[in-house]
């Protein structure tokens, strides 16, 4: 039984204050209502069934102690303890209300633990999902140029899944920061543009096409063109490349390793991909740059919740630090000096 609940069955009890706490009264009406720290020198008191030992542990007087106690007698109208020579023991009233005051406070406790603890993590852990072809050769010099700038040891968990699923735990507190694609609009989440990947062609080996530096898309307009799914993260990118340049082809992946792994198979299909580190996986695949082909294909995206705790210094020096990083100084095979925000 909570204490609002124990407070209100007690029809013997005079606590006239207690529809204070599920209406909109002001504060001063619980001016007179038992406070946190009765209820803990309750509990103390019950606890070792001495004054003086209670007194001690709580660091007061004796008298500033059962001033205390005498008050949340008067308050609920009821005698809770009897006091004995060398020790006190609970009335029917004082076994009742020590009960709930014990769960009460216990689950009071237990939440002020967790939420320091949590405070904590967010000072020491940096929780950040990261789509898989994000994780590039742009990714590790920002993340480790940002833990050498902190002067610190890196301490980062990182959760890897889809765009929706991350944007999902970000929603819900399972990591801080999410590198991604974009999303709709949320009045509840932020993101800024980050850097950005080509679309590049992927070719089997066997093909003559595999032995250029570069092709256009009227090279392999003619092949079987594969790319991802026009429903998910870089669909609306697809949609706009095929609308620019015509493309007839199988517009249905989820992502690079399913594209590669068609294109491994067959000689005859080319696959159009992002400049991501898994579309480099496949020993029969060579991935070579379009010439024609817009700067800009698929951008990734950093979203955070709005509402940033406030404590939360890590994170708030790492969205500072990466929104403002220069993407010019890091190492890309194929879109060089041009790569930056824009």
């Amino acid at each position: 039984m909570g204490l609002q609940a124990f407070i209100t069955e007690k029809p013997g009890l005079r606590y006239k204050h207690v529809n204070a706490l599920s209406t909109n009264h002001s504060k001063e009406a619980l001016v007179g209502a038992m406070n946190l720290s009765q209820l803990y020198y309750f509990r103390t008191l019950t606890q070792v069934k001495s004054y003086k030992k209670a007194a001690a542990q709580l660091f007061i007087s004796e008298p500033t102690l059962s001033v205390a106690i005498k008050k949340l007698e008067q308050e609920l109208g009821t005698e809770l303890l009897e006091r004995k020579r060398h020790t006190i023991t609970l009335t029917a009233d004082g076994e009742e209300f020590a009960e709930c005051v014990e769960l009460s406070l216990s689950n009071l406790d237990a939440h002020i633990e967790s939420i320091k603890r949590r405070s904590q993590e967010r000072n020491d852990v940096l929780r950040i999902g990261i789509v898989f072809s994000a994780q590039q050769r742009i990714w590790s010099p920002l993340i480790n140029q940002f833990w050498i700038e902190q002067g610190l040891d890196p301490n980062s968990v990182i959760r890897q899944g889809t765009t929706g699923q991350l944007i999902r735990a970000l929603k819900h507190g399972e990591v801080d920061v999410v590198i991604a694609g974009t999303h709709p609009e949320e009045p509840e989440l932020e993101q800024y543009p980050m850097w950005y990947s080509n679309v590049l062609a992927a070719i089997n080996v066997d093909n003559p096409l595999a032995q250029k530096e570069s092709v256009t898309f009227d090279d392999i307009r003619d092949y079987s063109l594969i790319s991802y799914t026009l429903n998910g993260p870089v669909g609306d990118d697809t949609k706009a490349l095929i609308d620019a340049f015509d493309l007839k082809g199988d517009f249905n992946y989820p992502n690079e390793p399913s594209l590669c792994s068609n294109v491994a198979a067959r000689p005859d299909i080319i696959a159009l991909v992002c400049d991501s580190w898994l579309a480099f996986s496949f020993d029969k695949v060579r991935i070579i740059p379009i010439s024609d082909a817009p700067r800009v294909y698929h951008r990734f995206w950093l979203s955070h919740l709005s509402a940033l705790p406030k404590n939360d210094s890590l994170l708030r020096r790492f969205i500072d630090f990466a929104t403002n990083y220069d993407f010019s100084t890091c190492p890309c095979d194929f879109v060089g000096p041009e790569l930056n925000r824009l």
